[in-house]
């Protein structure tokens, strides 16, 4: 008998585990439940559950598994109702962008007889650069050829996160252990601090009196570098998830201010070695980071040879031209 799988909240992230199961209709069958009515249908419609349901507690009964992808600020109350409806033994995998205070939250509502692990997701390369969101976003191969952190809290038997990490696996992507506090540290990295440079992006302009004209023709570049105000792991309650994080968050800020004030110094005094040598940086790095991306392949940077990267730009070999022009004079020099 397939194993029966209850995917909480079908948006991109549930909506693409459901069709991705979907492929394997011999090992499991995918019910689901979404806030919002339209959002269940439409996930049945796309097939990435066999069924939804309009209430929450009808959804958890005699599962086996369930999968958290709801907003971060519905998790606490989700988890109440699985603690009454689900059946003992049931293992919950939740999704959520902070992984310590979810996992506490765990550990305090859910009764001992059920399991708890997390995941911390990575998308498909294809799918990075992708501006949809929200369940039209929701693809099969979302999570192939990617990576996925597995947190194991303290005492969970090892057959949980062998079932959490095989799930990981048949969605195409390479299951890791990864630590809650450890985990935090990363998302607040590759999550938040892009959210919370596009925030204070939309902020420093709206707020400016020249926006009123600057919108007239704001470039490809603003439309993308404001996109992650879009990413928000809540519904209402906005900003939780770095509430939650904070610690790991602020510090970040911190890094961000320093970076912003060391390109301001190199404006200020009319430093042009200097910003054009911080350029080239931050180019050879996402280079360099987009190709490991694409190998899998993690290797140091001083393992990696920058002169065969390809740089995705528009400039093509013009700009691969200059920066190799300028590495060759600086090591002839």
């Amino acid at each position: 008998m397939p194993l029966k799988i209850a995917i909480i909240g079908l948006n991109q992230i549930g909506a693409s585990i459901g069709l991705a199961f979907s492929d394997h209709k011999d090992i499991f069958t995918c019910v689901g439940y979404d806030e919002e009515p339209g959002v269940a249908r439409q996930a049945a419609k796309l097939g990435a559950t066999t069924k939804s349901y309009l209430a929450l507690h009808q959804c958890v009964k005699d599962t086996k598994v369930i999968i958290l992808a709801c907003p971060l600020d519905e998790v606490k109350e989700n988890l109440s109702i699985i603690a009454e409806y689900a059946p003992e033994g049931t293992v919950v995998i939740d999704t959520s962008p902070v992984k310590t205070a979810v996992a506490e939250w765990a550990q305090e509502i859910l009764p001992e007889e059920m399991y708890f692990t997390g995941w911390t997701l990575a998308l498909n390369l294809e799918r990075l650069h992708a501006p949809e969101v929200g369940i039209e976003a929701a693809r099969a191969d979302l999570f192939e050829n990617s990576y996925i952190g597995i947190n194991d809290p303290p005492k969970t038997p090892e057959e949980v996160l062998t079932l959490s990490s095989n799930l990981a696996s048949l969605l195409g992507a390479k299951p890791f252990f990864v630590g809650s506090v450890e985990a935090d540290g990363l998302i607040a990295m590759g999550h938040e601090l892009p959210r919370v440079a596009a925030l204070a992006l939309m902020l420093a302009t709206a707020d400016s009196s020249g926006w009123h004209e600057a919108r007239k023709l704001a470039s490809a570049d603003y439309a993308k570098g404001s996109l992650p105000v879009f990413s928000v792991g809540e519904r209402e309650e906005l900003g939780l998830s770095m509430l939650l994080n904070r610690e790991n968050v602020t510090r970040l800020i911190d890094d961000l201010i320093r970076s912003l004030r060391t390109l301001q110094s190199h404006l200020n005094e009319n430093d042009a070695k200097a910003l054009k040598k911080d350029i080239e940086t931050a180019i050879h790095q996402r280079v360099l980071w987009l190709e490991q991306r694409k190998k899998m392949s993690w290797g140091t940077p001083d393992q990696v040879d920058h002169s065969r990267a390809e740089r995705p730009s528009l400039l093509g070999d013009w700009l691969q031209s200059k920066l190799n022009k300028g590495k060759d004079s600086q090591e002839a020099g």
